[in-house]
């Protein structure tokens, strides 16, 4: 093998790291978390530096070209095995760190300027490099069931041999001291530099894709772990279009995947979420931030669901928003359960109907819109006469049955935008919205009079009751709730004693205390009493 020139493989070796530094760099920099490339890549620039410098050899002093190197050459391995333990997660080895590089820059000086001995140096310096590249390896390997372990595997190969070779370069030193300068040509230092120079720039490619075989490893955990979830996942790029979608949202939505990719996800609308929410998550997503929320979409069935919604943007290492994440759960059982409790909450148990809270809402919100659209509300008491003998005759279980049937008779009395309430025992209240005249009020109440007079039949026997209306007119008899509910009560008093089955509006009422009877149904009172005066 003809000799090679040791300097032009010093040269080459300082643009190989040097190389390998610029793309380690890139490395680092595009990594979110700490993974040993900024160590590898502050290495290979050490190897680097440590070359340029011995090439200057005779240009420079000695302690440059000769102690600074070499030890440049110890410090850049080191920071090398020390990225491979940050790779690994392994904890940091003391000795190499903080021990052998000044051990080895002492013994550089001390056979160079006290007792000049290139055997020694030699032997030092490839001890060092031996020492390190069999620890990387062992670190390497220590892992059998890593996700990288099969570039771990090639970048140990690797680093073995650079290993091998130094030590036995460090053996042939001691036993075959060399009797020429290290700069003068040879067949053993031109197989070592040559043998180190393949080794060094298969090391960076190694390190690289050791790096890349765990991203991968990651992405394939992130992408089963995403495709196996429950919960639905949509990604999307900036402008909003579908990217991915997990198998989640197909099988809940019913869309295709070719049906949903390029789309917006304004394909899943209802139409029930404001376009308020809609501008306030973009406004969110767009300055950077998390928005969460929830959302009233629609299957491909048509079939409305909810869910709740966390979007994110996906930053890249500049900072610049790349895409967007949404991650959802179907909360529509949830839902439904609240609903079936606020409806129990609001509605009595036996007829369905509205119940005292929900009727007083509703009639405020009635009075404030009447006010605002210049329209009339009618409030109907109505208690039922002789319902009480039903009770006493034929049971309580009978009873119900006729107030269950009250009640839907009543219902069917008025329109869907009208309310029908049971506030007591036997009382109810009909609230009419959006009126205009009393003619229409008066053909109601002719309705109800007739609904609820027509015979019941319980037990196969037939029941005859009546009811008792009482009316009160906003805004003709006053803008508040509280006297609204006590005049229609006063006014169905007024009906009983005038022989009950027929109504009576408030302004035919004498407004005194004294005709105003003194029983009055609890619920009545607490609705009297909690009706804020205006």
């Amino acid at each position: 093998m003809p000799e090679l020139d040791i300097r032009t493989l010093l040269i080459v070796t300082a643009l190989i790291s040097m190389g390998s530094s610029v793309a380690l760099v890139y490395l680092w920099r595009s990594q979110t978390h700490p993974n040993g490339s900024g160590f590898w890549a502050s290495g290979m620039s050490c190897v680097a530096a440590a070359s340029i410098l011995i090439t200057e050899r005779g240009n420079i002093p000695d302690f440059l070209s000769l102690v600074c190197a070499n030890s440049l050459y110890i410090i850049g391995f080191v920071l090398i095995l020390r990225g491979i333990r940050v790779f690994t997660d392994s904890p940091p080895l003391l000795f190499f760190d903080f021990v052998l590089p000044p051990i080895a820059t002492l013994l550089f000086y001390y056979f160079n300027y006290i007792d000049q001995n290139l055997n020694i140096r030699i032997i030092v310096i490839s001890s060092g490099f031996a020492m390190i590249c069999f620890a990387i390896v062992q670190t390497l390997l220590s892992d059998k069931n890593a996700s990288w372990r099969s570039a771990g595997l090639a970048t140990a190969t690797l680093f073995g041999l650079f290993g091998i070779i130094h030590a036995l370069r460090g053996a042939v030193a001691l036993l075959s001291p060399f009797e020429h300068t290290f700069m003068s040509p040879s067949i053993s230092s031109s197989l070592v530099f040559l043998g180190g120079i393949f080794i060094l720039g298969g090391s960076a490619i190694a390190l690289i894709l050791l790096t890349q075989a765990t991203l991968e490893a990651k992405l394939r955990i992130v992408s089963l772990a995403v495709e196996h979830t429950a919960s639905s996942v949509i990604i999307t790029d900036t402008t909003g279009s579908i990217r991915y979608v997990n198998p989640a949202l197909t099988e809940k939505t019913g869309y295709l995947l070719t049906e949903l990719i390029g789309k917006k996800p304004r394909i899943l609308r209802s139409g029930e979420t404001s376009s308020e929410e809609y501008a306030s998550l973009w406004k969110t997503l767009t300055a950077g931030n998390t928005w969460r929320g929830v959302f009233h979409n629609r299957k491909k069935n048509g079939e409305l669901f909810w869910e709740t919604a966390s979007i994110s943007p996906v930053k890249q290492a500049n900072g610049c928003i790349s895409h967007y994440i949404a991650v959802q759960e179907d909360i529509t059982a949830l839902k439904n359960a609240e609903e079936r409790i606020l409806h129990m909450a609001n509605h009595d148990m036996l007829t369905g109907l509205a119940t005292l809270r929900l009727a007083k809402d509703r009639l405020i919100r009635a009075l404030a819109v009447a006010k605002r659209n210049k329209t009339k509300v009618a409030i109907f008491f109505i208690d039922l006469d002789g319902f009480k003998a039903v009770n006493d005759t034929l049971g309580h279980n009978a009873g119900d049955l006729v107030l269950k049937e009250t009640a839907a008779r009543l219902s069917s009395s008025i329109r869907e935008v009208d309310t029908v309430a049971r506030v007591g025992g036997d009382e109810f209240w009909i609230l009419l919205t959006e009126i205009h005249n009393k003619d229409s009020i008066r053909i109601v109440a002719d309705k109800v009079i007739k609904a609820v007079s027509t015979p019941y039949t319980v037990k196969s026997i037939n029941v005859n009751i009546s009811a008792s209306i009482g009316i009160s007119l906003y805004p003709d008899h006053g803008p508040d709730p509280q006297k609204l509910v006590e005049l229609a009560d006063q006014a169905m008093y007024k009906t009983k004693r005038q022989g009950k089955n027929s109504y009576a509006f408030a302004d035919t009422v004498i407004h005194s205390n004294t005709e105003r009877p003194t029983r009055k149904s609890p619920e009545v009172l607490a609705l009297s009493n909690s009706v804020p005066d205006e």
